[in-house]
């Protein structure tokens, strides 16, 4: 094994959001502006016609964008499914971003995206994710990964092995790949061979993976990982946007390692002895079999 990790941040990474409508669009833009609030709204003044903001609007059937795969981050969402199907006009939002302006270029991006969508009666899909993403009356001005930017989730129930076995090692069904990480830059990460009932587990350590990693999106050029990554309760936290300690332990390691240019395979440490599963269900902290979501914490006005 490699004593060390190389990923490339990029100078500038691109994300895009596709609101799908069946209305004309008209003059969306000017309306779109009456409904996006503070922060967004003064950074869309300066920002909007610029490779930092770009807004254009084509027929469905001569869209570049294909959203065929596009599915409703809440799994009960079926209206806006098929809505997304119906759609007679795209309008995308795209922005070239350096580094340095991310998260919040990204939250700038999807406001506007939020806000058309709202004067258009459309809905957003996230193409990096490839979600439909939940509606609501606009962007929050604080940023958290949970806040649907990391295209990562549970099965669904049917997903499941039927073979009734729920011993620790019953099963290798589920494999978690993220997706959305690089928007920021960052590679996608994956864990496979996870037994069914360690799904939930298995989760909460690629969120906690993914908000460990989150630091050196700021950072653009080659960076040097170590194969070992300490995940903390404060990791955790972050994901959901929380200020409070999520177990009182120390630290998790979990090894990182290369599948790919852009893809990070996520794994117990060389130090532990047994199965994937096994691990998953003897040295975790018990919050990871049980966290299924937080309430953010609110930002002091």
């Amino acid at each position: 094994m490699p004593d060390t990790i190389s990923i490339t941040v990029p100078a500038k990474t691109t994300t895009c959001f596709v609101v799908a409508t069946e209305r004309e669009p008209g003059d969306a833009r000017l309306a779109m502006r009456h409904r996006l609030a503070e922060p967004f709204a003064a950074a869309v003044s300066e920002r909007l016609g610029t490779s930092r903001l770009a807004v254009t609007s084509y027929p469905a059937d001569g869209s570049p964008w294909d959203l065929a795969a596009a599915t409703a981050a809440e799994e009960a969402d079926t209206e806006s499914e098929a809505r997304v199907r119906k759609a007679v006009h795209h309008i995308g939002v795209t922005a070239l971003l350096p580094v340095s302006d991310q998260p919040f270029g990204a939250q700038v991006a999807r406001a506007v995206a939020r806000a058309l969508a709202g004067a258009v009666a459309g809905v957003v899909v996230d193409l990096h994710t490839a979600q439909i993403l939940p509606q609501t009356p606009g962007e929050k001005p604080h940023f958290a990964l949970a806040d649907d930017w990391l295209g990562v989730s549970l099965p669904p129930e049917e997903g499941h092995c039927s073979n009734g076995d729920d011993s620790i090692n019953g099963c290798s069904c589920v494999e978690f790949t993220t997706r959305g990480l690089r928007r920021f830059g960052l590679p996608e990460l994956q864990m496979s061979g996870v037994a069914c009932p360690h799904d939930l587990a298995a989760l909460n350590i690629m969120r906690t993976t993914a908000q460990r990693l989150m630091p050196i999106a700021q950072l653009p050029g080659q960076q040097i990982l170590s194969p070992f990554l300490p995940l903390a309760s404060d990791d955790l936290a972050a994901f959901w946007g929380v200020k409070e300690s999520l177990w009182t332990d120390g630290p998790l390691p979990v090894r990182l390692t290369s599948l790919g240019p852009r893809l990070l395979g996520v794994g117990p440490p060389p130090t532990f002895q047994g199965t994937l599963n096994e691990w998953l269900w003897d040295e975790l902290p018990p919050v990871m079999y049980e966290l299924l979501g937080c309430i953010t914490d609110p930002v002091p006005s």
